[in-house]
């Protein structure tokens, strides 16, 4: 397995608030390999649709982003 870039536009009020987030997705992914457990692709692929699946989870993040 190997690593590979993805990119994609997310809503910020700036460009260092993009740059927080992105920092924060890599650091996601490094303390989970630091861990011994890989966040690969097939997993975020498999992983984010079903979100909507679990009221509990669901909710949380709804309620977040609100």
């Amino acid at each position: 397995m190997r690593g590979y870039e993805i990119r994609f536009h997310i809503y910020a009020e700036s460009e260092e608030e993009a740059k927080r987030a992105e920092n924060a997705f890599k650091m996601f992914i490094s303390q989970h390999a630091v861990a011994g457990r890989a966040v690969t692709g097939e997993k975020i692929a498999n992983a984010l649709p079903r979100w909507e699946s679990n009221p509990i989870v669901r909710n949380k993040i709804i309620n977040y982003f609100k």
